[in-house]
């Protein structure tokens, strides 16, 4: 299924084009919330562009659809995109249903 597709694809290097499916997912640093374009999504790791110009090591709060706000650290950045981490993976059949569509949608 899309797990065993997205499983190799742990780390995103700068400049490579986004892969995967394109889900909006909410995002939150401080103060600041906003709705974000989120792709390259895997257990440990995701992509997203964002409003704001992120740092390496920034703790920032990711709502995926049908989910709570989980913790991720900015691990690279490019301009407005970024690679997060998630401080705890996502559970390979909740990584399924979210590339299926089968999770709700973003509060």
């Amino acid at each position: 299924m899309l797990v065993k597709h997205a499983a190799g694809n742990e780390t995103n290097p700068w400049g490579a084009a986004p892969c995967g499916p394109l889900i909006t997912a909410s995002y939150r640093r401080g103060v600041l919330r906003a709705k974000v374009t989120l792709s390259d999504l895997t257990c440990r790791s995701a992509r997203i562009d964002s409003m704001e110009s992120l740092k390496p090591g920034m703790l920032v709060w990711i709502t995926l659809p049908g989910l709570e706000a989980r913790p991720a650290i900015v691990d690279w950045t490019s301009g407005f995109t970024a690679g997060l981490r998630f401080e705890a993976p996502l559970h390979p059949a909740v990584l399924d249903a979210i590339l299926d569509g089968r999770m709700g949608s973003v509060h």
